[in-house]
């Protein structure tokens, strides 16, 4: 039994690249801050205190932002809300991996919620701060419940920012 678990440990570890790992993208992740929550506060502030729209719809992720969540994901594919995409961990050619629950953006910050599936279905959150067309901040979290509006999202986040568990999984993972 050794030379087979040998075999998969090398396939899982070696040989299916690691597409969460930092990459040369213009926007370094500061792994350790999200991790930390330390930049989390002055998201949470700004999503309350800021004027956003809610659009809902894909194509108003801009288009320098989809870039560089392309070139973290090596194609940040997301379907708009009640399209199809990849729900389970079953792979369905040309269906996208996210599905689009909640959209904001303000003069500065973009708010994202999606839905991701595999063996479990995650909802993952991301606020991202801009200017002139650059990324400036990014902060990112997991979980696993149906949360689709402003108001879910800042409840949920406030009251798991400081638990144990916490928003994320010690892992960056979009």
């Amino acid at each position: 039994m050794k030379p087979l678990s040998s075999m998969l440990f090398a396939t899982l570890f070696f040989l299916i690249p690691n597409s969460y790992a930092q990459k040369n993208c213009q926007f370094k992740i500061d792994t350790a801050k999200i991790l930390a929550n330390q930049n989390l506060d002055e998201f949470i502030w700004k999503f309350q205190s800021d004027s956003f729209v809610i659009t809902n719809n894909k194509k108003d992720i801009p288009s320098f932002i989809k870039k560089q969540l392309d070139c973290y994901t090596d194609k940040f594919s997301i379907a708009n809300p009640k399209e199809s995409y990849q729900i389970g961990c079953v792979v369905v050619k040309n269906l996208p991996k996210r599905q689009l629950a909640f959209l904001a953006k303000s003069k500065d910050v973009l708010v994202i919620s999606y839905i991701k599936g595999g063996a479990a279905m995650t909802r993952h959150f991301l606020f991202i701060k801009f200017n002139n067309n650059e990324i400036t901040d990014l902060w990112c979290g997991v979980c696993l419940n149906d949360i689709d509006s402003k108001e879910e999202i800042l409840d949920y986040i406030k009251e798991h920012k400081s638990k144990p568990e916490g928003l994320n999984t010690n892992s960056i993972y979009l």
